[in-house]
């Protein structure tokens, strides 16, 4: 049992482990996409900027003369754009979104090329149109690309989302059933459950047969009743339980075990009673279900024995013995 137990514990915990891996996932799946696109981001911006930038040159010849340290400045933060630029080249060299004539690689080898022209001669040589056609080549692979980037975290978000929500809804039909499983409470009748019943009779036939007190017991069964029947829906069968349970918890006393033992049987463990006081409560509870309108149609007919425990017998003898004298 306490190995049932540890085992239960660790499926939980092991569930909640996997919750949690699963967030994390998640998160990490978040921050990369949005890493990715961000860094996509800034690549159109040093496109478009390098764009504008080398169509100004071409279109203002004198600019490159004007000044010589703004003239070095802009060299080489124009070399430092190009090499940002052709590392994320050479992650998307290959990419499903390329438009271009050739490849990427090869639209990236010409700009920077002719760029090297540009700085290693005093002529105006024109490279606008190579960063006008890399700029719209890279628009049209970074645009599809977050496209794609976001429906995929979108779909990942709610398959992650969706599996969270099933495991929780699991654990916590899990935790249900162990509770009604380690329950001592009949959830219909409200009654203690079989369980529970076995257990105080094992103790009250053990302090019976030391200390000589008497010990009954009363059963009680509801004919036509078990799950093979059919003269009660499920509705009017909860109805009549429940009706069951408040009347044989107002006829019993607080020290009494009563109990659901089965679908159709109930029964009332009596400590330091009598037969003959047994014999008295059985014709009182006999008298009250007979007289009492269970607003169910037919109304529902019981048969009640009642049995007094033989110290030389188990409590399983004694069990059997009581169940027998209802057939």
């Amino acid at each position: 049992m306490k190995m049932q137990k540890e085992w239960a514990s660790f499926r939980i915990t092991a569930l909640l482990y996997f919750i949690i891996l699963l967030l994390s996932l998640n998160f990490y799946f978040a921050y990369s996409s949005f890493s990715a696109m961000q860094n996509d981001t800034n690549i159109m911006h040093k496109t478009g900027w390098l764009r504008g930038t080398l169509e100004q040159l071409s279109n203002d010849p004198s600019q490159k003369s004007n000044n010589e340290k703004s003239n070095t400045q802009l060299t080489t933060r124009i070399d430092n754009t190009l090499k940002k630029i052709s590392s994320w080249v050479t992650q998307n060299s290959h990419s499903e979104f390329y438009t271009g004539g050739q490849t990427l690689s090869k639209d990236l080898s010409q700009l920077a090329s002719c760029w090297e022209r540009h700085k290693a001669t005093s002529q105006n040589i024109q490279c606008a149109d190579e960063a006008k056609n890399f700029d719209i080549v890279a628009e049209h692979i970074v645009q599809p690309k977050q496209n794609k980037a976001i429906n995929m975290l979108y779909l990942t978000l709610a398959i992650i989302m969706f599996i969270i929500l099933y495991l929780i809804y699991f654990i916590r039909l899990y935790i249900h059933q162990q509770m009604k499983k380690h329950a001592i409470h009949d959830h219909e009748t409200k009654l203690f459950n079989k369980k529970y019943f076995l257990s105080q009779l094992k103790t009250s036939c053990a302090r019976s047969v030391r200390y000589k007190y008497p010990l009954s017991m009363l059963s009680i069964s509801i004919d036509d009743f078990g799950k093979g029947s059919k003269i009660y829906d499920k509705k009017t069968k909860e109805h009549i339980l429940k009706m069951l349970g408040g009347l044989i918890t107002s006829l019993t006393r607080t020290s009494d075990t009563a109990c659901r033992y089965d679908e159709d049987h109930f029964s009332i463990l009596l400590p330091d009673t009598e037969e003959e006081n047994a014999l008295i409560l059985e014709r009182r509870v006999r008298e009250v279900f007979e007289k009492h309108d269970f607003m169910a149609t037919p109304e529902p007919k019981f048969k009640f024995s009642t049995t007094h425990f033989n110290d030389e017998e188990t409590p399983e003898a004694f069990v059997t013995r009581a169940e027998s004298l209802l057939k």
